[in-house]
């Protein structure tokens, strides 16, 4: 069906308010017409009327429809990016130094290195240290990453070479994160996690308690009853190597980055901790090592099969002095042990 045929009066008026307000831009805003359509009636206008051959036959000609613009208009889109952008912001900002409250004076932060939970995760320490963290009062848990293999992409034949499905891995990914009886306090996603966003996003919505989640890096502080802070620089893996020193992507973070208590990785399947002073405070640097072994990747590239820091715990005494306030341990049982040795001689 046709479209209503414009006459010269409403043409006119178009080009009178553009004259009055000096853009097509402001003219649409005092207009009752959108913005799109105020722009297609201009061009019309000047077609019709500033062009003196078509001035004569405007009349005449075959009136061709317009139709409403199926988009919203251009600064509705800016308005809402810009709404995303600063909720963004927000957000990332929120979670930047993020606060966890701890109601006693003493407690142990345990960082669970890589699990790869399948066929070359070892089981059955991962359950020893499993229990041991549910028996022990006042601690909490950090993932450090890679809690699957999660293969995917060039790598997804490698299912086919492990007595596990994707099903399966996720299943059992649900059962660490939600059922194995873990006080999760933070949980970073590793490499494998995001080799394809499906699992880490899986992951983020099966997680109901609300266990804060980060893409490979967290900072965040233990905020003590006292007003002791603790500050936790966490990473999948910090950035810098060395051959000679397991712990140089910490170090260079101590040095280079922002000041903290504790500077912690994994990723490298290996373990290593560490204490020093610097200008005066004394810092931690610790990694992980996992729970990953019988690993042909390893052996190929003859990387050493190391048998103890599959996770790291860090027992803190938020009333003790400064320099013997963080105490690190590359076996959660000895940790365990020692924290609740602690608690019972307070």
């Amino acid at each position: 069906m046709a479209g209503k045929s414009l006459t010269h009066e409403e043409l006119q008026d178009v080009l009178d308010l553009v004259e009055k307000y000096g853009s097509v831009s402001e003219a649409s805003r005092h207009s009752d017409l959108k913005r799109s359509t105020f722009e297609s009636r201009y061009q019309r206008a000047r077609d019709i009327l500033e062009d003196p051959t078509t001035k004569e036959t405007a009349e005449q000609e075959v009136s061709l429809p317009t139709f409403p613009d199926p988009d919203v208009d251009i600064d509705v889109i800016l308005d809402h990016l810009s709404k995303r952008f600063n909720k963004q912001a927000e957000h990332e900002k929120a979670k930047h130094w993020f606060k966890i409250k701890i109601p006693t004076r003493f407690y142990g932060l345990v960082v669970i290195g890589d699990p790869h939970l399948g066929v070359h995760c070892r089981i059955d320490l991962l359950r020893r240290d499993i229990s041991l963290l549910q028996k022990t009062k006042n601690v909490g848990a950090v993932q450090i990453g890679d809690v699957a293999n999660n293969w995917s992409g060039r790598l997804i034949s490698l299912y086919s070479e492990e007595d596990i499905s994707r099903h399966t891995e996720r299943r059992l990914a649900r059962w660490f994160l939600k059922e194995a009886g873990i006080p999760w306090v933070a949980w970073l996603h590793g490499n494998h996690d995001q080799m394809n966003s499906e699992f880490s996003t899986y992951l983020e919505t099966i997680n109901a308690a609300q266990i804060p989640m980060t893409d490979w890096a967290a900072k965040f502080k233990l905020v003590f009853q006292n007003d002791v802070e603790i500050k936790i620089d966490a990473s999948h893996n910090h950035k810098g190597t060395s051959i000679y020193n397991k712990l140089q992507g910490q170090k260079r973070a101590s040095l280079w980055g922002e000041e903290a208590d504790i500077y912690v990785a994994g990723h490298h399947h290996t373990w290593a901790i560490s204490q020093e002073e610097q200008n005066g405070r004394v810092i931690n640097l610790a990694r992980a090592r996992g729970y990953k072994g019988n690993d042909d990747f390893a052996l190929r590239h003859q990387f050493s099969e190391e048998n103890y820091g599959a996770s790291i715990m860090f027992v803190i005494d938020s009333e003790a002095a400064p320099n013997v306030r963080v105490k690190p341990f590359a076996d959660i049982e000895e940790g365990c042990e020692f924290l609740t040795w602690k608690q019972n001689r307070a």
